[in-house]
């Protein structure tokens, strides 16, 4: 990849290739969680590289505004929400939801003066535990994306997120890359452990036995169909099918039946990011078990800094690394799938650099997932649009992790799971 390329994929600022293609569509901005109460505390966001206030209004409505008050630029997260709207602390200036000017109590203004001194604001929309907004130049094209996860009852579901120091597009890429789990995540011991109470155990066994998958890639509407087929014995492939939801979700897969999973991975600024994971089952609630690993840090999570969304596993202290473990029990001695692979990530650099790379043949969703993006970016500067912006339901399906015999072929499971 030439190096200009790698600045247009990974540089996100409002008026960059990228930055104006990301706006086109719905992202995470928060979770709902973090608004727990109408008039709450308001919350600072960055999003996109913009400074930010969240809050939920009287009425349970989510607004998201820029961060400065426009009348001496004061911060508005220093403002009192109160009667669906939030007051700056320096004069008083109150702001609704959508950015409107309500109230100049320091100076006699008329309607006309309120309409001029409203504030940028972003429409907001709660689904699936999450407060998503759309940043884009004029109106939404259309609803959030309809993924499964937001179609399932809230005690079917558990969302979280977790801040990675990085760019967004390397923790992105870490998540279609289908050849690491052979070594990265390995268990020395042989056995899958805890994986297994997770749903991952006959991922990290075949894994384990075949450590050179063959790996597929199609473009679709949504993005890409990715998949990875080992060896499954003498007779069978055991297959792991994904999906990528231009520009940043992907659906990992899961075997039926099991807890399903989904990434998102939302730009902060050029050098950090967070990474929203979901876990729901399609049918049946979430299980105490599952939930209490998921929070405190199983062999799927990592463990955070009690009451933040920050990983205690950092570079400061080498992601929790304990190298006894790594000669005998763990191929890398971190703790989780989720620390390693955010070790891994960041390692590489706040923003890495794709001109220095040695790509492989298992690379091959990555490279197309690149390809995609920037062929998106310039169909935007020709004033086309991203259709998928427009296609919310395009967003619905899950990924697979399926044994099928040898003799069939990748075309027809794709067709099988495609009428399910």
């Amino acid at each position: 990849m030439r190096f200009e390329e790698n600045i247009t994929l990974t540089h996100i600022d409002q008026g960059t290739p990228m930055g104006d293609l990301l706006r086109q569509f719905w992202l995470p901005a928060l979770l709902s969680e973090e608004l727990p109460e109408n008039d709450g505390p308001p919350l600072r966001v960055t999003l996109l590289g913009e400074e930010l206030v969240a809050f939920r209004d009287t009425d349970g409505k989510v607004g998201l505004l820029s961060a400065y008050c426009p009348h001496r630029r004061a911060e508005l997260y220093l403002g009192r929400n109160e009667g669906s709207g939030l007051r700056c602390a320096y004069h008083g200036w109150k702001f609704d939801v959508r950015g409107q000017c309500v109230d100049i109590p320091t100076d006699a203004c008329g309607p006309e003066v309120l309409k001029r001194m409203g504030t940028t604001a972003y429409e907001t929309r709660e689904h699936g535990g999450i407060v998503w907004a759309y940043m884009g130049p004029a109106q939404p094209p259309a609803d959030v994306p309809e993924l499964d996860f937001c179609r399932v009852a809230p005690e079917q579901r558990y969302v979280s997120k977790c801040l990675m120091k990085c760019n967004y597009l390397q923790a992105l890429e870490g998540s279609i890359d289908y050849s690491h789990i052979s070594f990265l995540h390995k268990d020395l011991e042989g056995g899958t452990g805890k994986a297994d109470t997770f749903g991952l155990g006959e991922m990290i066994k075949y894994s384990e036995d075949d450590g050179r998958p063959t790996i597929f890639c199609d473009r679709v509407e949504h993005g890409l169909q990715i998949a990875a087929r080992r060896e499954a014995g003498a007779d069978a492939y055991y297959w792991r099918i994904a999906r990528w939801f231009m520009p940043v979700i992907v659906v990992v897969p899961t075997a039926p039946g099991n807890v399903c999973r989904a990434n998102i991975f939302v730009p902060i600024d050029d050098e950090n990011c967070w990474w929203y994971r979901i876990r729901w089952h399609a049918e049946r609630a979430l299980t105490e078990q599952e939930i209490e690993g998921y929070k405190h840090g199983a062999f799927d999570y990592a463990e955070l800094v009690p009451g933040t969304y920050l990983p205690k596993g950092t570079r400061e202290n080498d992601y929790l690394q304990d190298r006894a473990e790594q000669r005998t029990r763990s191929f890398t001695g971190i703790p989780s799938a989720q620390l390693q692979d955010l070790a891994i990530q960041e390692s590489q650099g706040r923003i890495h650099d794709r001109s220095r790379e040695r790509l492989v043949k298992t690379d091959l969703p990555i490279v197309q997932c690149r390809r995609s993006l920037l062929q998106a970016a310039d169909e935007l500067v020709k004033g086309n649009a991203p259709a998928l912006a427009s296609r919310p339901q395009a967003y619905r399906g899950r990924a697979y992790a399926i044994t099928r015999p040898r003799n069939v072929e990748l075309a027809r499971i794709r067709e099988e799971l495609a009428n399910e």
